[in-house]
């Protein structure tokens, strides 16, 4: 506490933004060294100030990303971000949200209640990008009913304007990015048409919008190749609504614009409309929470940032870090103490984990024991034959008996086998097996995943939790024998960290490795 108006909260969750990776470019001098970094998040009231009225200790709270103090002039204008004492301070020029705590200035007008029975994790997404993408881009490129719409940008901060330029019903919204993945799912949030920039995406939205350009071109990337995009698509008499962040210069080219009636809107965002976009979101005529794709706890930041940062490859929208709860503290704890090489707190110290997917499924995860050969076995069935001959790199119908008994009478020392339930299941969905060499110094580890569990996240959360297994054992290198033909793992592998070389026996065979450095 260094004011009467500060609140101090306790984080339950909060997320990374672009600007986080742009200020770790080195985009936003004001940022010093050492900072910690967040400006999004929710969390529970746990100290206020003499000063603070609006707030007590235990309340549930959505954090503005914007700091407002409600008197200078700034923000009697409405222009909470150039706070004369605030703006965007957090995670910026004091510390932010991704931590266990945080310090809130003026917190009576820089926190907002959160209504009893709320998704939490949905209103993440109001700290920052929702109201982002609908102050900067919707409303600053004066997007209204039957108007023509390009976003360029199909990142968070785009999707949220996509999200949000429908409460206007335009005619058109265009959608242009370099990712296929991400072209989708603006296609499936509500874009009427997706182009991908391959040199003719001005030709496309010109055929598109008559030869015209659009109204309102929403510029959602902070790169100066997008801003030009952006003066090549306007109409006359548009607007090009710049919402990214940029770290370089770029180039107007008024010797073509400066007859056509545009309009050239920066801004940082106010978050004024942030208690509309609650109700709206309280009365579910939109749904932030689709744009979150990966789930993390606050031990595994570096993974979130990770995760993050490659977004064409993890496939990655918005990234959820949890910091809530007693599982994902013991978690925390017990992954921070056998990297530590001491024993961690949980019941039998056997690495029991209850890991969660991108998809938010729970995983409650455990070693194997000799009573589990019958639901072993009842699981290979589940498995498709396919991904029965990837794992036993053979054609194989079911599992033997002497293969069910080497799964099961493991030594938890140089094997491990760890099998993972669903909440709710009491069914084997997955398991990962992991045989270490006589020194404990490489590794080789097989994951198979039941037929209806696939494509839920479950075997990179299983890859990862076996990583830290083995790292925590000194192993110093983990492998992977799979079929050229199992690309899927290949990629899931890959996108890990994973290098696939030429397995020297086989040519139908690649081995996939990677160095742990006992991380």
């Amino acid at each position: 506490m260094q004011a009467p108006g500060d609140a101090i909260v306790r984080i339950t969750k909060t997320t990374i933004c672009g600007t986080d990776l742009h200020i770790l470019k080195g985009d936003v001098p004001t940022c010093e060294p050492g900072r910690i970094l967040g400006h999004e998040g929710v969390g529970i009231v746990e100290e206020v100030g003499t000063a603070v009225g609006a707030f007590k200790p235990g309340d549930h709270v959505l954090i503005s990303c914007i700091t407002s103090c409600a008197r200078c002039e700034y923000c009697r204008r409405g222009m909470y971000s150039h706070c004369t004492t605030g703006g965007w301070i957090l995670g910026n020029t004091i510390d932010g949200t991704q931590a266990e705590y945080v310090r809130i200035p003026h917190a009576d007008t820089s926190l907002y209640p959160i209504p009893q029975g709320a998704d939490e994790e949905a209103l993440v997404m109001l700290s920052d990008i929702l109201p982002t993408g609908f102050e900067c881009g919707v409303l600053n490129g004066k997007v209204q009913p039957g108007s023509t719409v390009a976003i360029v940008g199909a990142g968070p901060i785009g999707l949220a304007a996509l999200l949000t330029a429908q409460f206007y019903s335009p005619a058109i919204i265009a959608m242009v990015d370099l990712d296929d993945n991400r072209l989708a799912v603006a296609k499936r949030f509500g874009a009427t048409h997706a182009f991908k920039v391959d040199g003719s995406e001005v030709k496309r939205i010109m055929e598109i919008t008559g030869g015209k350009g659009v109204d309102a071109a929403i510029e959602a990337v902070g790169v100066p190749a997008t801003f030009e995009l952006c003066q090549q698509i306007v109409a006359p008499g548009g607007v090009i609504a710049n919402v990214g962040v940029h770290g370089v210069k770029a180039d107007l080219h008024l010797e073509r614009l400066w007859s056509h009636n545009i309009s050239i809107t920066t801004r940082l965002v106010d978050t004024v409309t942030t208690p509309m976009l609650l109700k709206t979101v309280q009365a579910n005529r939109i749904d932030p929470k689709k744009l979150i794709t990966h789930r993390f706890g606050l031990g595994q930041i570096l993974d979130a940032y990770d995760t993050f940062s490659r977004a064409a490859s993890t496939k990655a929208l918005k990234v959820i870090v949890e910091t809530d709860g007693e599982k994902a503290r013991a978690a925390q704890t017990d992954g921070e103490a056998r990297a530590a090489g001491r024993p961690g707190t949980t019941p039998a110290d056997d690495w029991s984990y209850d890991l969660v997917t991108r998809t938010g499924l729970v995983l409650h995860v455990r070693p194997v024991n000799s009573q589990d050969e019958a639901p072993l076995a009842e699981f290979f069935r589940g498995v498709t034959p396919e991904d029965l001959r990837f794992r036993f790199l053979g054609g194989i119908r079911e599992v033997s008996h002497d293969r069910l008994v080497a799964m099961t009478q493991v030594d938890h020392t140089s094997t491990e086998n760890f099998l993972a339930f669903a909440d709710g299941e009491k069914a084997i969905v997955a398991t990962a097996m992991v045989a270490c060499d006589p020194s404990l110094t490489m590794a080789e580890v097989a994951i198979s995943v039941r037929a209806d569990y696939k494509h839920k996240g479950v075997a990179w959360e299983l890859l990862r939790h076996v990583a830290r297994f083995a790292a925590a054992k000194g192993v110093e290198v983990l492998e992977s024998i799979e079929s050229r033909e199992n690309h899927e793992a290949i990629e899931l592998e890959r996108e890990q960290g994973f290098v696939a070389t030429a397995y020297e026996d086989d040519p139908t065979l690649v081995l996939i490795r990677k160095e742990l450095h006992g991380s």
